[in-house]
């Protein structure tokens, strides 16, 4: 079986190479400046949302008022400064408010505690996923770098099947991006951008490979 790169090797490595580039560097970005997920949940079910309330280090009274403010994934406020119930039990200061989220990303919340003349402030961050699990950056990074992997492979063996199969992992991966997001964070630019990149690369790898499948 011949498959027809060798005229065009340069190009394709290229191409390669800057679509690694755009595709991995959001990626590193997106993990340094990915701030501490205290809690996850799953999409369009019952958030039980509860935090204690802490003043200077030590657990405030029962007498205590904590109020949440939670926001959107735009930075939009979805509830202002309300007020949570004290759930603990014999006396601890459990502080609970419920909600739901019908789409995926990273959420974050302001806690305000007042007691008696102790007030105290936090800002906590939780994730929403389609599954309720954390997803991890680390493994849409291995997931990527199989795919690119083996389409790498079947450029170097001129083996197109192999090409394709590899093509195949890129776009299931841009599926999920597009629906999902990415380890939490989904937004009509740069999840999506990403998506149809990925989504563009795998197009392009399995038709020109199965184009020169069928030519050979």
């Amino acid at each position: 079986m011949k498959f027809l790169i060798n005229e065009h090797k340069t190009s394709v490595g290229f191409l390669l190479s800057l679509c690694l580039l755009f595709t991995f560097f959001p990626f590193v970005t997106a993990e340094i400046v990915q701030p501490e997920i205290s809690d996850v949940f799953e999409v369009n079910n019952l958030i039980v949302y509860s935090k204690p309330c802490i003043n200077n280090g030590t657990y405030c009274t029962s007498s205590a008022i904590c109020n949440y403010t939670f926001y959107d994934n735009d930075n939009t406020i979805l509830f202002n400064n309300v007020l949570a119930e004290n759930v603990g039990a014999d006396g601890a200061s459990i502080w609970q408010f419920n909600l739901s989220q019908n789409s995926t990303g990273l959420y974050k919340v302001d806690m305000v505690c007042l007691d008696f003349n102790n007030q105290g402030s936090e800002t906590l961050y939780y994730e929403v996923t389609g599954d309720g699990l954390l997803n991890s950056l680390a493994f849409y990074i291995i997931i990527l770098a199989i795919g690119f992997g083996i389409i790498i492979l079947g450029f170097s063996l001129k083996d197109a099947p192999i090409t394709i199969f590899g093509s195949f992992v890129l776009f299931f991966v841009s599926l999920y991006t597009l629906f999902n997001g990415i380890a939490g964070t989904k937004d009509p630019v740069t999840t999506w951008a990403i998506g149809l990149i990925l989504l563009g690369i795998s197009m392009y790898v399995s038709v020109r490979s199965a184009y020169e499948l069928i030519v050979d």
